[in-house]
């Protein structure tokens, strides 16, 4: 990974931040902010390899949203809010910070489906939900947003299993 530069690290975040809500917030020119919000998830990372990225936006009918990015590497965990209106790029606020991945101090499992009733349109383990809190604080649930395709469900099993292995590291 000696070759790896930013430019590579901010088109891997841009690529996960996928979806309608993301589309849409990248369609309305107004969003000025979305490009520096980017930019800080991708400075915070730096050249660290990406393990795991997943985000989530809501947005109303009136522009009105939020947006949350979590960017694991091997150290670090990247936290990225923003909230606000889109037809106001100036009235969003935006927030990335960099904190250590290590005191992950608790998850809690949610909503998982019944391990005894199991059929082919309600499979085991089911869309659970995974709310991980580190030792400063930070919590978080996953996924971020609904899982709407099998690589998405396959990114949030592959998080999921990583959290489990980091509790209490």
């Amino acid at each position: 990974m000696a070759d790896r530069d930013l430019n590579e690290v901010l088109d891997e975040i841009d690529r996960g931040l996928s979806g309608p809500a993301w589309s849409r917030l990248r369609r309305d020119d107004r969003a000025e902010w979305l490009g520096h919000f980017v930019s800080g998830i991708a400075l915070a990372v730096g050249l660290k390899p990406i393990e795991h990225l997943d985000s989530g936006v809501r947005i109303d009918d009136a522009g009105v949203f939020s947006a949350k990015v979590v960017v694991f590497t091997d150290k670090t965990i990247v936290f990225a809010d923003a909230v606000g209106r889109s037809a106001d790029p100036y009235d969003v606020e935006t927030i990335v910070v960099a904190r250590p991945r290590a005191g992950l101090a608790q998850l809690t499992i949610s909503d998982a489906n019944s391990a005894y009733r199991r059929d082919v349109f309600d499979p085991w383990p089911g869309d659970f939900t995974v709310s991980a809190e580190w030792s400063y604080g930070a919590k978080v649930t996953f996924p971020l947003s609904p899982i709407e395709s099998d690589e998405h469900r396959l990114r949030f099993t592959r998080l999921y299993a990583a959290l489990i292995e980091a509790l209490g590291e």
